[in-house]
């Protein structure tokens, strides 16, 4: 049985503007239809948001240079109640007081944010007039309106320039705070060798002290400015077009950014935590090409090209699968944030824009115009101030991305920040060989030792000499030296003589025992000695300065009888006779040979003149009898010597002897030479 109810019939009006408009737009269409259904394509190909959530998640825990060690630690970087406290420890180190410059700067920039906003309200309201007077033809009406605009368009100019300048001045002072609080910690005692030599949390300290600072700092300042210019906007551009049109236009505009804000909030990737894999990559791949450049002798005399070329490949093939993910995930992101921030907002713009022609109150405002000139004008205007209006809120809706990647980068910060906080309180993580309980049952931990003070003996007593990953050299040494009693440490490589001295200076753990040494007269020379960046004067007198030098009585005279006493008198004229003397700089590890090298370390042991020096194969490339003169004059003026070393030579020069098996075993006693030694070494 049909139905007697009659279908409203379309108006003919409405078919022909229809099928004139399909006609016009016709390819347009079709090229829409394409790229939709690539897109759903795409969409379909990652099914469902929640499935695309778990390949994500998938993906970053295969990536552990953000988990470390610890198998199981789920790797997030979000916006969080872990990031706002991060957050508020780094700005209190980067913004210290309500009267410091990154204060001042952020009211400038303030300040030339609303400048710009009002200007901007202003061209809006002179493009108006513009328009206006090009429908009535009113020509000098039209060029006073053009002459307006250029008057507002050239501090415009400048208010852009000045905005770009202090937010890269905030960037840069806020680089400056960290740089310089990071530097007193990491430079603090043996700061900087703990974190590459005992703990492995930090894999990249230089990336991590350099460029994540940069980044964060330059990350925070554009945040400010991209966050709060955009609020400046939405208030006065609101306040604005509400007088014009009410708070429905207003409010509408607001409603749609704020429902695009939750389906970003839903789709989004983690682009924080990509940006911190993104930076310890990059750095993997720098301390790479590093260190080979450090250690480019070594690879070409073994021919070992090939070897680091595929370290080099393989670092780098990391890093660009891993930036192909990120491009893959910033495509659609980008394509979204492409429509909503532009088309989206242009189609809610036209539809607000049309509410005082086409809306509820149309009547009244048609009543108030005169001509079709006015509706032009207001046009004009009010598309200014809305499409302003919804640029500011398209720019703190998208921002959540800029968000995401500040908390990647707070969240690298803040890890240097606490591992260096851990290791000044002696607190360290890596890998262990001893488990905790083979601790408890041998009653020893990291730092369970104890360390005392002694003027006149280096003393071990019941120590076991124990690596920072707990591999055990020596169980429980003791022996004492004191002062004007030189002693021989002899043994086989690894059983633990350099150990020794690393746990006597503090650089590694003292698991138990006691040690008891003098606290700041301890001076370590290694084989291959340390050489400064700076003049030949510095590399005598190192680690001190110039000023102190001439404090402790030290003139360019008295230190160029330090050098003729290591056989270097003849530097010091060379350098007078070609440049500067004492003052000349030079790539010394280039200038020097090895055993000038090891013997301007013995002048600057004389130099400092400590109680006991630890000279570890320091002389190895240094000639028998300059080693005998140089090993003769520590003993006249009062230096008490511990050497590593395995030349008989030196062993008339001791009176102690510290025999190590390799073992874990050891001989301490009175150093005793063998009967054919002078006819065979002397």
């Amino acid at each position: 049985m049909g139905s007697n109810v009659s279908k409203p019939e379309v108006p003919d009006e409405a078919k022909r503007a229809f099928w004139k408009i399909y006609s016009k737009n016709r390819n347009s269409w079709l090229l829409s239809a394409l790229l939709a259904g690539g897109g759903l394509s795409y969409f379909v190909a990652t099914k469902t948001v929640g499935q695309q959530k778990e390949k994500e998640k998938k993906y970053l825990q295969q990536h552990k240079t953000l988990k470390g060690k610890n198998k199981g630690k789920k790797v997030k970087t979000a916006v969080n109640k872990q990031f706002t406290d991060d957050l508020k420890v780094l700005l209190k180190i980067a913004i210290p007081t309500l009267w410091c410059k990154e204060v001042m700067y952020m009211i400038i920039l303030a300040f030339f944010l609303v400048v710009r906003t009002i200007l901007s309200i202003r061209i809006a309201d002179v493009n108006g007039t513009i328009v206006k007077a090009i429908v009535r033809r009113k020509f000098w009406t039209f060029v006073m309106r053009i002459m307006t605009l250029g008057s507002i368009a050239i501090p415009a100019s400048f208010v852009n320039s000045w905005l770009a300048f202090y937010t890269n001045r905030l960037a840069l002072q806020f680089r400056t705070r960290l740089v310089h609080h990071f530097h007193d910690i990491y430079c603090s005692e043996m700061m900087y060798y703990k974190v590459s030599n005992i703990d492995s949390r930090i894999s990249n300290a230089d990336q991590a002290l350099t460029e994540t600072l940069t980044l964060w700092g330059r990350s925070l300042s554009e945040l400010y400015t991209n966050l709060t210019k955009p609020l400046l906007d939405i208030v006065l551009f609101s306040k604005k077009l509400a007088e014009l049109m009410g708070w429905g236009g207003p409010g509408l505009v607001m409603l749609y950014y704020a429902v695009s804000l939750v389906m970003i909030r839903v789709i989004s990737p983690p682009f924080g935590t990509l940006a911190a894999i993104t930076s310890n990559l990059e750095g993997n791949f720098r301390h790479s090409h590093h260190r080979l450049i450090a250690h480019a002798e070594e690879v070409a005399f073994y021919g070992g090209h090939a070897k680091e070329k595929a370290i080099l490949n393989k670092q780098y093939d990391a890093l660009r699968k891993h930036k192909k993910y990120v491009l893959g995930q910033q495509f659609g992101m980008k394509a979204f944030n492409g429509f909503l921030q532009k088309y989206g907002s242009v189609m809610c713009g036209y539809t607000v824009l049309g509410l005082p022609v086409f809306g509820a109150r149309s009547s009244e405002y048609l009543a108030q115009v005169r001509t079709s000139s006015d509706i032009t004008s207001d046009y004009i205007r009010n598309s200014s101030l809305l499409i302003n209006l919804s640029k500011a809120i398209g720019r703190i809706v998208t921002s959540y991305e800029d968000i995401q990647r500040l908390a990647g980068y707070t969240k690298l910060v803040s890890k240097v920040k606490r591992v260096l906080i851990d290791l000044g309180e002696g607190n360290y993580s890596r890998e262990m060989v001893m488990s905790k309980e083979q601790m408890i049952e041998r009653r020893v931990s990291p730092g369970k030792g104890e360390y005392a003070h002694a003027d006149d003996r280096i003393e071990f007593e019941s120590v076991s000499v124990i690596t920072p990953n707990g591999d055990t050299l020596v169980h429980d040494i003791s022996f004492s030296i004191r002062s004007g009693e030189n002693c021989m440490i002899v043994g086989p490589n690894g059983c633990g003589k350099s150990s020794l001295f690393r746990m006597l200076g503090k650089l590694w753990p003292l698991w138990n025992g006691r040690l008891s040494a003098p606290e700041h007269s301890l001076f370590y020379i290694p084989q291959k000695p340390y050489l400064c960046v700076g003049t030949l004067r510095d590399q005598v007198i190192y680690p001190d300065e110039v000023e102190v030098a001439r404090e402790k009585g030290w003139s360019d005279e008295k230190l160029g009888a330090l050098m003729g006493d290591v056989k270097l008198r003849y530097l010091v004229d060379r350098q007078e006779s070609e440049e500067n003397g004492w003052d000349a700089t030079q790539d010394w590890n280039d200038v020097l040979s090895g055993g000038e090298k090891q013997r301007v370390a013995m002048a600057r042991v004389f130099y400092h003149k400590p109680k006991f020096a630890i000279l570890d194969e320091c002389t190895s490339a240094v000639s028998v009898d300059v080693e005998a003169f140089m090993y003769e004059h520590c003993k006249e003026i009062g230096i008490t010597l511990i050497t590593i070393s395995h030349r008989p030579s030196l062993w008339k020069h001791h009176e102690k002897k510290l025999d190590m098996d390799g073992r874990g075993g050891f001989k301490f006693g009175d150093m005793v030479l063998p009967e054919n030694y002078k006819s065979e070494f002397c």
